[in-house]
């Protein structure tokens, strides 16, 4: 997982910044190996984190033991989590909601993120717009997702995704295969794995916010807060408990 998003950096700054604004305790959620957790935590926040892979905790462990730092994290499932505190913020960065694929279990993760918020407390998210020109993409053809340098080596690394999409039901399945590179230009190494999101229209995701709760909401078109007026752009929310 690290190696595949080792390139992934611009949402970092914006959720570190969110929670160091937030004047309470912050939760992450699909936290994975500590991508965003970890320079929050860097950053002073008082943050808890969880994710449903026991795996990629394990790891976060031993990657913030090597930093001296002792993360406060656990397994469980966002659609039905119980912690021991209430937060001024809650956080599920890069997409992590997307792989909730029907809408019960959306609305059961938003209900459980509202309990857990503090009175005023936000709960901040990003998912990808589904945009028209990748829903037509003919399915089941390799592409070329991403090429970028190995973080330790700096050799080539490339990233190919197949896609299917089930229109009906707005889920997207994807099996890439990440190819690392020799010093000589062969392939050394090929990882690979498959996964599923659902992807959320802009009124469904409103309609979802109010069935889980939340009165009040607002979205913006990136992390750097423009507008949302492309089909290009991500979709970053933030839903108040009034």
């Amino acid at each position: 997982y690290d190696l595949y998003y080792s390139w992934l950096t611009d949402d970092i700054p914006f959720y570190v910044a969110r929670a160091r604004e937030a004047r309470g305790a912050v939760l992450e959620a699909g936290c994975g190996t500590g991508r965003v957790l970890i320079p929050t935590l860097q950053a002073g926040a008082d943050i808890d984190g969880f994710d449903i892979n026991p795996g990629m905790i394990e790891f976060l462990g031993k990657k913030a033991a090597d930093l001296g730092l002792k993360p406060r994290v656990s397994v469980a499932d966002m659609r039905d989590f119980t912690m021991p505190r209430r937060y001024a913020l809650i956080t599920i960065p890069f997409r992590a909601f997307q792989h909730l694929l029907t809408t019960r279990d959306q609305v059961a993760a938003l209900r459980c993120m509202r309990e857990h918020l503090e009175g005023g407390g936000a709960l901040i998210f990003n998912v990808f717009f589904p945009s028209f020109d990748k829903l037509v993409q003919p399915d089941g053809e390799p592409v070329l997702e991403k090429e970028f340098p190995h973080p330790a080596s700096g050799l080539p690394v490339a990233m190919y995704a197949t896609r299917q999409s089930d229109r009906v039901n707005q889920v997207l399945h994807v099996e890439r295969e990440v190819v690392e590179s020799d010093a000589r230009g062969y392939a050394a190494h090929t990882h690979r794995d498959r996964f599923s999101m659902r992807w959320i229209w802009k009124p469904e995701m409103e309609l979802l916010l109010g069935a889980a709760g939340f009165s009040r909401w607002s979205v913006q078109g990136g992390f750097d807060g423009r507008p949302l007026e492309k089909d290009t752009d991500e979709m970053v929310w933030t839903a108040w408990k009034d």
